[in-house]
Formats: C-alpha cells, structure tokens, sequence
C-alpha cells in the first residue's frame, strides 16, 4: 500500500504531544489509534484548535472504514471532515490542509465509487447541516 504523505511543515515540534503521535501513527497508518490519542486533546481544546482537532480525527477514521471495507462510514466521516477542515486551508498549525484533504479523498475514492444514489443524497445533506450548524455555533 503507498503511504500517504506528510502534511506536517516542520515535523510539529511545537505541537501538543498528543499531535505529534497523531501523525506518528498517520504515517504508521494506524488511523484508528490516530482517534484514540487525538480525543482527549479534542475535547480539551478551545475553537478553533478544537474543530480543527476534530476534523482531523474524522480525516483518520474516515480512511480506517474505507480500509475496513465500510464505504458509507468512510464518506461519512469524510464529509465531516470535509466540513471541518476546509475553513483552514491551505495551511494551518503546520498542517498541509489542502494536501491533506487531498489525499484522504485519493484514499477512499474506491469507496466513494461505490456510494448508491439515496446515500449520495444523504451525504449532501449531513454536508448541508453540518455546514449550517457550524457557522451558526463555534462549539460544534
């Protein structure tokens, strides 16, 4: 499998050390630990660290259920992602955002292909709401 590749400008030195295993374990490609290590500092952040947190653990999770062979989980998340993570590029916290979203989106393209109709609809949806609900609350 090819690795997916660094989005980390500086190898985050100054970054919180739950971050820097984060992309330890991305470049590992053990994207479910990646959620594991990311969640606590998640929940413990203030916006916008706190959404941008958030995004990225939908970014990790969303590759490990296309791995999984789950391709409506995967895009799920990757809307999530999506959503969150857009406000920030093209960079942010020495984060290649839009190499990142990039990628992701390259990883799970075989799971996006297998989407029906009914659930494509339903992810413009989840999208659309999402989107409202975060730029009518910081808190999301």
């Amino acid at each position: 499998m090819k690795q997916l590749p660094s989005f980390v400008r500086g190898g985050a030195k100054d970054a919180p050390p739950q971050l820097r295993e984060f992309w330890e374990l991305w470049q590992n490609e053990e994207f479910f630990a990646c959620h594991e290590v990311l969640e606590e500092l998640w929940r413990q952040s203030a916006e916008p660290k706190r959404r941008f947190y958030n995004g990225l653990i939908h970014a990790a999770v969303a590759i490990y259920q296309h791995r999984r062979g789950n391709p409506v989980g995967a895009a799920r998340q990757w809307v999530r992602a999506q959503v969150k993570l857009a406000p920030f590029a093209p960079e942010y916290d020495d984060v290649n955002v839009e190499l990142l979203l990039r990628a992701v989106e390259m990883e799970i393209a075989p799971s996006l292909r297998r989407l029906d109709e009914s659930e494509e609809r339903r992810l413009e949806i989840l999208r659309r709401d999402l989107s409202r609900e975060l730029n009518g609350s910081e808190g999301v």
